[in-house]
């Protein structure tokens, strides 16, 4: 099924609950959700994202289309697209994974369809107040639990210092950004400090911030990073954002010669970084339990289907927002 939505089409998935013999029942007729992801040729958790939400619409017996699109500058104006003929089939109901929040705010397509309901599922649409509500992972909160773990492996190391790297996301996530806050919450005093010193002198989040969340992009930044090292050396820490993230240093720096691999962050808990985990190339990655925010978006989305709207004990930019649980994991507990 993934394969055949590469391409940008739609697929009807949902229970008999919502055939063609149930359209006179108003209920049923309004349980109609476009599902709008991007997919999964950049980053392998798209494709398990897009699958846990149809089977947890589907236990309230919504019916699903799903579209999805490549994250780059064409994907990103190819959702607008799919945002556009979702809405102009009737659908009220939007779960939307961004693959670029400004081209989604830009289009002024939630401005011009007040009536239609957004649900934000893992990345949220900042500068937009036509959101509903937001399901996700608390990305500060990712950012924080990464950077406590370099921290805690700093301080259990006995020196007075070790150097330190960081790479981040696109800015066209806005989660990406929330993780850099997040994890300079805890970090910024070690740097400022002397603690944790940042050769490249890379800190500020435009001169870290990815060109995409692209595996490639990762390793050509890696290697910028690798130039304030010499020859054979590189920094005690990495603070890679994701999975994604990792892997693309992890090459870099095998590509440079370096067998005895860095204190690496992750975030995704991918197959490849699973391996990487076992193997002792990289040191941690955050699972976002992925069914457990798809879940909680299905949730979210019976309840505003039902019109009985359940509140977030927590907001973000006055959105009312719901939070799945993350959990570190290492070659200890995988």
């Amino acid at each position: 099924m993934l394969a055949a939505i590469m391409m940008g089409g739609a697929v009807m998935t949902g229970l008999t609950a919502c055939s063609n013999t149930d359209n006179n029942d108003g209920n049923n007729q309004q349980k109609r959700v476009a599902l709008l992801l991007p997919d999964n040729s950049r980053i392998d958790r798209w494709g398990t994202d897009l699958q846990n939400l149809e089977e947890a619409m589907a236990t309230y017996g919504i019916m699903t289309t799903s579209y999805v699109a490549p994250e780059t500058a064409e994907g990103a104006a190819q959702q607008v697209e799919q945002l556009k003929k979702a809405i102009n089939d009737g659908v009220k109901y939007i779960v939307l994974t961004t693959i670029d929040y400004k081209t989604i705010n830009e289009s002024g397509l939630l401005e011009q369809h007040p009536d239609v309901k957004v649900v934000c599922h893992d990345r949220f649409i900042f500068e937009n107040p036509r959101i509903a509500f937001f399901s996700s992972a608390n990305t500060k909160e990712v950012g924080r639990t990464q950077a406590q773990f370099l921290i805690d492996q700093f301080q259990a190391s006995g020196k007075a210092s070790m150097t330190l790297e960081i790479l981040q996301g696109p800015a066209t996530d806005g989660n990406a950004k929330d993780y850099y806050d997040g994890a300079m919450d805890l970090l910024k005093e070690y740097i400022d400090n002397g603690k944790l010193v940042v050769k490249s002198g890379k800190t500020a989040f435009n001169d870290v911030k990815g060109d995409s969340w692209n595996v490639e992009d990762a390793k050509k930044a890696m290697k910028d990073r690798l130039n304030s090292y010499a020859e054979g050396e590189c920094p005690d820490l990495v603070l890679a954002a994701a999975d994604n993230a990792a892997q693309g240093a992890i090459e870099a720096l095998e590509e440079a010669g370096i067998t005895n691999m860095p204190i690496i962050t992750g975030q995704d808990n991918s197959p490849a970084s699973q391996a990487y985990i076992k193997s002792g190339k990289q040191t941690m990655t955050i699972d976002k339990n992925l069914k457990d925010m798809a879940n909680n978006t299905a949730m979210v989305v019976n309840s505003l289907i039902m019109n009985t709207p359940i509140t977030g004990s927590q907001t973000v930019a006055g959105i009312p927002v719901i939070y799945s649980k993350i959990i570190v994991i290492t070659k200890d507990n995988l």
